[in-house]
């Protein structure tokens, strides 16, 4: 029987085949698994796919979070919008990426990020992260086992997240549709012509370009939640995919924003290879993702996706602290 992570690389091996020209991709083929070896490790770890409920603190301004009624939404379209992006999303979206980008950088040189992660059986798991600035990265299912982790150089990240962080810093000045390209493909090696090519077309939604923007933005959100400028490119990148809804709301007296990605970034809840192959099979309800963060500052506080009958449903919450890496190895926590 395979694992769950062989059965997700077939299939992504299956869909590029389905989707490309006869002759695959190897880079391609690699990105994706890649993706799928990192995020089935983080999943095993405690991290899940996201977090929008349970009641978290944050030493960064950041208050709880959890479901609250929306005080208004902003739809980016449907699935194929006639524009990428929408200006009633966009607006929003790029005024807060210019007045995080304005923040001045916070003291420390590294980020902690707690991750309660809802479980099937209505529980949680808590674990912790560590992302240095120099894009390291540090993962320990208990606070008290970073110094150890540190101490030993256990860095996890592979170099992605200091790439995808690298591609969010860029996107808040830089030229979109080459920021858009760097955050799709934050690889060493170059970005397939394939991909290139989706930039100009992303308004069509549904393309691999949306998929891995919208998907390494999430990382990158994360990972430099304690950067004002990785913040700030995150928000400008995610304004121009075109399936993008902003919503208003509310967590702890404080104002968020829950922005969620259709099925012109995350597809349909039905859209296997029979679905690519023929236009007519029958797709199913768009598969949703969302991440909510505090409306004035940016950072994370929760993520959500699309769950059992459909529905969008907590995943985890996210508690995000700016520390001192020395601090942290010397054991002061």
């Amino acid at each position: 029987m395979n694992s769950p992570t062989e059965e997700r690389l077939g299939s992504a091996l299956r869909d590029l085949v389905a989707e490309q020209p006869f002759t695959p991709d190897v880079p391609a083929i690699e990105h994706r698994a890649h993706r799928a070896c990192r995020r089935d490790r983080i999943v095993r770890g405690g991290i899940g796919a996201g977090v929008v409920a349970v009641a978290a603190v944050t030493a960064i301004g950041v208050a709880g979070i959890g479901p609250s009624k929306p005080a208004g939404t902003a739809q980016a379209g449907r699935a194929h919008p006639a524009n990428p992006g929408s200006a009633v999303v966009q607006q929003p979206l790029v005024k807060l990426a210019a007045d995080v980008a304005a923040e001045p950088r916070p003291a420390g040189d590294a980020t902690l990020v707690q991750r309660k992660t809802a479980t099937s059986d209505h529980t949680s798991v808590t674990v912790w992260d560590l992302f240095t600035d120099d894009g390291r990265y540090f993962f320990s299912r208990t606070k008290a086992g970073l110094p150890a982790e540190v101490k030993k150089n256990n860095d996890q990240g592979d170099g992605m997240f200091r790439r995808e962080v690298a591609a969010a810093t860029y996107a808040v000045k830089g030229d979109l549709d080459t920021a858009l390209l760097k955050m799709a493909w934050p690889e060493a090696t170059p970005v397939p012509a394939w991909l290139s090519a989706q930039v100009k077309n992303r308004s069509a939604g549904g393309l691999h370009i949306d998929n891995y923007v919208w998907e390494n933005c999430q990382d990158a959100l994360i990972a430099g939640s304690g950067n004002p400028q990785a913040r700030a490119g995150v928000l400008r990148l995610v304004s121009a995919l075109p399936g993008i809804t902003v919503t208003r709301g509310t967590a702890g007296g404080r104002p968020t924003l829950t922005l969620t990605a259709g099925a012109a970034e995350v597809g349909y809840e039905g859209g296997g290879r029979k679905a690519k192959i023929d236009p007519k099979a029958d797709k199913g309800p768009a598969r949703h993702e969302a991440i909510t963060i505090n409306a004035k500052t940016g950072i994370p506080l929760g993520a959500a996706a699309t769950g059992p009958a459909g529905k969008i449903t907590p995943a985890a919450t996210y508690a995000v602290t700016r520390v001192s890496l020395a601090d942290i190895t010397a054991g002061k926590l």
